[in-house]
């Protein structure tokens, strides 16, 4: 069976400082261990999202029993995740396993909001290099039809000129064989 998330890396990175020797300094611990109980936030969320779809499909017999259950399994670690670090909390300060996953949920939306952000800074950055293309290319789109539009007047006024001269030309010849 597989599992349903990668590997907990910010489980692994707590554990590893809780076992370090020399052992490492409480503030650091405690970051490790609200870094973990973010992770489990984010794997609740993730399931709490899919479980209602993976139900429907359940009923429906788009899916197998096996995927079933391994979404069950991971559930289940889940449960057992949040518990683990509530009680690990606790070991630190009485009461912060309570408090620690709304500090955590309030951490990952800060997260999210702080990737929007720099999302719609990236997104402007890629209009305003698009805008710019477009100006660039819209001004020497102009200066091309301006170039075309000197040309052909000048063009026009050459043929104006050589076509007066023609008539400049046959009324002299015109005059001149009148004279005759």
């Amino acid at each position: 069976m597989e599992a349903w998330f990668p590997i907990n890396t910010q489980k692994e990175e707590y554990i590893a400082l809780l076992n370090c020797e020399p052992s490492v300094p409480e503030h650091h611990l405690r970051a490790a261990l609200l870094r973990r109980a973010m992770e489990a936030v984010r794997r609740l969320v993730q399931v709490q999202q899919e479980k209602p779809a993976l139900q429907q499909l359940m009923k429906t017999g788009s899916i197998g029993d096996d995927l079933w259950r391994e979404f069950s399994a991971a559930e289940q670690e889940i449960t057992a995740e949040l518990q683990e670090i509530a009680m690990e909390a606790n070991t630190f300060k009485e009461g912060w396993g309570q408090t620690i996953f709304s500090t955590a949920a309030q951490m990952l939306e800060h997260e999210k909001q702080k990737q929007m952000q720099l999302d719609m800074k990236a997104m402007l950055e890629q209009e305003t290099l698009r805008k710019k293309k477009q100006d660039e290319a819209d001004a020497k789109e102009a200066k091309e039809n301006e170039q075309k539009s000197k040309e052909k007047r000048e063009r026009e006024a050459k043929k104006a000129e050589e076509d007066l001269l023609k008539m400049e030309e046959m009324e002299k010849k015109s005059a001149a064989s009148k004279r005759k």
